[in-house]
């Protein structure tokens, strides 16, 4: 049985009723977020201005932390097929490789970075949003928008002139940079332009490097030439920076074929242009509102920050807060949590995107470093440090999305100390890479799960969608006298918070025997507790978002946390994904 199919039989509001819900926007962000909430069974409607789907190139990096909740919203198999993997990219400078993001070394579900248009993400999060049995309103304006107590009144404009009032319990801008519901709200958009400005075009390059490989190239001409792969025919999308503010009309270069060609040269690299299309000429911003949320309004993406394009954050960021942001509204609009639980999404969610846009910074100035003694140092001295196995394998985890974390949030508590998190019982060989110890804030590692050999692997990942999970490590066999009480709690938990699903992790080959097969996870070459770090009695609570709510060696440390911080309300009814989850695991 397939939980979203059944999910998707849930109709949604019909327009011009009330939903609980209202999404501004239907690019890729809009449409992620109404994914989301129809699989959590949450009404909504979701508008748009334009007549249908972006048309132009845009926001082509897919990162992998994204691949993961595609996956979620099962379209990552489809996106990656239609898409092109690029496995690394490099910073070049005058022939010489400076420093390389290789995403095979990635500890994650997807160990690469994707190339696919924006118009092709959106096709398949359209396809998907409709076989869930919903659709985007389209030529449909909001015009304007008041917060209420407790709602947010709203009169959109249908294509025929057409006005219509209604309210919704909350609503959320995901219309773009120009975004109409901050200006109504009166929020600030803080920042600047940079000074320069890029030339972007896609076209047939012809160079000396690997087709799956992206790079920057810098060398003795102003600015950098950055390409990335389109596809497997020697397609890239072309972007040249140039040091200087943008000439007003009548005085800005020709996007030509030649010009485009003339500005890839004295780059320490080869290249050989053709077939160009999809040529622009824009500066770039960096800008962002004071927070995420103002009553019921919350802003997701380029309605609340921008910045510049290096790294192809913004849109990973923006579906990445929609992750954020739809399970606590599900969560509160089914009385599973606090209302307060939402304050939650400005308080984890700004932080992420002013080091995003730090980030992004930190890299551009790297790029364009043209004091003689820096460009020296980074050329010379930067290759020596990153060629270091370590290093090489954390560079792409700054970029993939996995590190961000939410440590310092209300609702997250790490109660393990140092040591109980390094002195962890070890079996088998030990990986000479062994990752980090997670902690609590940080994104659970997802582990392949052992299964008996002919039955279909399947992936931890997949066990955080729909509900809190908790993982309950027993470091033991089957055999073990400790079993009983560690099922014992799983039941406990489950029973006093049905939100939660516990497992008990354990040394067997089988479930026969065990006291509840449907709440054991078999670990016999120790994959988890060796990812987990995990000792007898190590607890580990993880969000549906697949983030670490909380870490800890004891019972009452964890029933203590749930009562107090975690946000769930005690003995609340199942949510539809928890009950249809756990048949689905029966079945």
């Amino acid at each position: 049985m397939n939980t979203l199919s059944t999910l998707a039989q849930t109709p949604c509001k019909q327009p011009g009723s009330a939903p609980t819900v209202m999404i501004v926007g239907a690019g890729p962000i809009g449409l992620s977020l109404a994914i989301m909430l129809k699989q959590w069974g949450v009404s909504f409607r979701i508008i748009e201005k334009n007549a249908g789907p972006s048309t132009a190139t845009k926001a082509m990096a897919i990162h992998s932390r994204t691949l993961e909740i595609f996956r979620d919203l099962g379209i990552a198999d489809q996106a990656i097929a239609e898409g092109f993997t690029i496995n690394q990219f490099s910073v070049q400078s005058n022939a010489k490789r400076v420093l390389n993001y290789n995403f095979s070394y990635l500890d994650a579900t997807y160990p690469l970075l994707l190339s696919l248009p924006q118009p092709q993400t959106e096709k398949l999060l359209l396809q998907r949003l409709n076989e869930l049995g919903a659709d985007v309103e389209w030529n449909t304006e909001l015009v304007d928008l008041e917060n209420q107590p407790g709602s947010v009144a709203m009169t959109l404009r249908h294509a025929d002139g057409r006005d219509e009032s209604f309210s919704s319990r909350w609503a959320v801008a995901c219309d773009g940079a120009r975004s109409n519901i901050r200006k109504r709200l009166g929020m600030t958009f803080e920042g600047s332009s940079y000074d320069r400005f890029f030339m972007l075009a896609d076209a047939d390059i012809e160079w000396s490097g690997s087709k799956d490989e992206g790079a920057f190239f810098l060398g003795a001409q102003d600015g950098y030439v950055a390409v990335a792969p389109i596809s497997d025919q020697s397609r890239y999308r072309l972007f040249i920076e140039m040091p200087y503010d943008l000439p007003p009309e009548g005085e800005r270069p020709p996007l030509t074929l030649e010009n485009f060609q003339r500005l890839c040269e004295g780059r320490g690299q080869k290249m050989t242009l053709s077939n160009i299309s999809s040529t622009t000429i824009a500066s770039f911003q960096h800008r962002r509102v004071e927070s995420l949320q103002q009553g019921s309004v919350f802003l997701v993406g380029d309605s609340a920050h921008i910045g510049s394009p290096i790294g192809g954050q913004w849109m990973n960021l923006g579906i990445s807060e929609a992750y954020n942001l739809a399970w606590k509204l599900a969560y509160v609009d089914q009385g599973l949590a606090d209302p307060s639980l939402l304050d939650s999404y400005n308080a984890e969610r700004y932080p992420v995107a002013l080091e995003v846009e730090n980030t992004a910074h930190r890299l551009t100035g790297l790029i364009t470093v043209r004091h003689p003694a820096l460009v020296w140092l980074r050329d010379n001295v930067l290759p020596l440090l990153s060629n270091r196995q370590k290093i090489q394998r954390k560079l792409p985890s700054m970029i993939s999305g996995h590190q961000y974390h939410y440590g310092k949030s209300e609702y997250i508590q790490e109660s393990l100390t140092r040591q109980q998190r390094w002195s962890w019982k070890k079996k088998g060989r030990r990986n000479p890479f062994q990752p980090p110890a997670p902690r609590a804030g940080q994104l659970a590692p997802d582990v392949e799960l052992w299964e008996r050999q002919g039955k279909q692997p399947k992936r931890l990942i997949d066990l955080f969608q729909g509900s809190f999970t908790l993982l309950i490590f027993s470091a033991t066999d089957q055999f073990s006298p400790v079993l009983p009480s560690l099922y014992s709690l799983a039941a406990s938990v489950e029973r006093d918070y049905p939100a939660i699903r516990a497992y008990c992790v354990v040394d067997a080959l089988s479930s026969i025997g065990l006291p509840a097969e449907q709440s054991t996870l078999l670990d016999p070459d120790w994959r988890l507790h060796k990812r987990y770090h995990a000792k007898e009695g190590t607890l580990m609570l993880v969000r549906p978002d697949g983030y670490i709510a909380f870490q800890g060696a004891d019972a009452v440390t964890l029933m203590t946390y749930l009562i107090v911080r975690s946000g769930l309300r005690k003995g609340v009814g199942k949510t539809l994904f928890s009950e249809m989850d756990a048949l689905e695991l029966q079945l």
